[in-house]
């Protein structure tokens, strides 16, 4: 086995502080941006003036820096955005319907978790199990002292414990090494451009067929509502073309490298490439794609559940640009390379773990809860927790 030399993560956690911080301040420009937008459709940088009295009474428009409206909005976004800070981690376990992992059939994820995170030097997260049958799983939270991390009930079916700690030192890596906090606002970041997006779609789409339909209002009326019945389309669509693939992009730039950085952090708790590296063998052979599958949640999991996409030339290049995540085999690719394998093979992966049929040990869901024959199985060799 080629000898391991862990890379300088204390340059790299403050790194990945710096790119945090131009992370938040993106996140502002592109959701200022957009509400200015809205805003600027319903008059908010607009004024009267010239008026006439000749023939009758009017008056023009024009446009103008507004700097009250300029102010309001850029409080508004930046509230908004601390509150998204505050509560992304909550948001992106209500997203995907994670539970805590509670009951005596999850006793042995509980004690990999707080052994990897006693290894790690982090308070233990909370632990939680996404009801989906693909393997996945991501951690999320503010600071390491409120973090958690969650498992589909897919990856525990799946891997054996040394493949599952593998996946649970790569997340607790993501964790030690402070990607989860500004990572997990992109999480609500995007959503509000995606949500607003989806409203003002539907609020011009009506807005321009009744009220620029309805022949008992006057023309003028008609012609108003209309306008800005096609105004909101417009900047909806925008919202859908633009602002959201500019987010993306953004979030694909700055979780790259941290999805390198949380497999060399896996391989330095477990002292053991393996495990990580069988266990994304796994994952890349399976087609199971998780069922709470959603863009503002994507970049959080190991396994990204939107790029399964298999497409070459020009069309897969740009759609990769929007990738959170390298792609699995360039990572497994690393990985064999420390174990001294050929980058380019695969295998041998850990069997998958016998499912226990003994009555009182299922999941909320009813189904068996996965145990394998050796659990718990002694760490390996060099391992911190040995």
């Amino acid at each position: 086995m080629n000898t391991f030399e862990p890379p300088n993560f204390f340059e790299q956690i403050r790194s990945n502080h710096r790119r945090s911080m131009l992370l938040m301040a993106a996140s502002f420009v592109v959701l200022y941006g957009f509400i200015n937008l809205i805003v600027a459709v319903f008059g908010g940088y607009q004024k009267d003036v010239a008026c006439s009295y000749a023939s009758d009474y009017s008056c023009g428009t024009t446009w103008y820096w507004n700097p009250i409206t300029l102010v309001a909005t850029a409080v508004a976004v930046a509230g908004y955005l601390w509150v998204a800070y505050l509560s992304s981690a909550k948001a992106a376990l209500s997203i995907t319907k994670a539970k805590p992992a509670d009951g005596p059939e999850y006793l042995q994820l509980r004690n990999v978790v707080e052994g990897l995170a006693i290894a790690a030097g982090i308070p233990v997260p909370a632990v939680y199990v996404v009801d989906d049958p693909a393997p996945n799983a991501f951690a999320t939270g503010l600071k390491p002292e409120k973090a958690a991390v969650a498992v589909t009930t897919g990856l525990l079916a799946k891997m054996s414990r040394r493949e599952l700690e593998g996946v649970l030192a790569h997340e607790l890596g993501h964790i030690r090494n402070r990607d989860t906090s500004f990572m997990t606002l992109v999480v609500l970041t995007v959503g509000a451009i995606m949500v607003l997006s989806s409203l003002l779609v539907r609020v011009g789409y009506y807005a321009t067929i009744f009220m620029g339909g309805n022949r008992r209002s006057s023309r003028d009326n008609n012609d108003s509502g209309a306008a800005i019945g096609l105004a909101l389309l417009a900047i909806g669509l925008i919202g859908f073309v633009i602002a959201v693939p500019s987010a993306m992009l953004l979030k694909a730039a700055l979780s790259r490298r941290r999805e390198v950085m949380a497999d060399a952090t896996a391989v330095e708790l477990t002292r053991n490439p393996s495990g990580i590296r069988s266990a994304l063998e796994k994952l890349e052979s399976d087609t199971t794609v998780v069922k709470a599958m959603s863009t503002t949640t994507a970049h959080l999991w190991i396994e990204s559940p939107l790029e399964r996409s298999k497409e070459q030339g020009f069309i897969g290049s740009v759609g990769r640009l929007f990738d959170s995540h390298p792609p699995l085999a360039d990572r497994i690719a690393v990985l064999r390379r420390y174990e001294g394998l050929d980058p380019n093979g695969r295998g041998p992966v850990d069997p998958g773990p016998v499912l226990n049929q003994s009555p009182g040990v299922h999941g909320s869901s009813g189904r068996p809860a996965s145990t394998h024959p050796n659990w718990p199985l002694p760490p390996p060799s060099g391992h911190p927790l040995g």
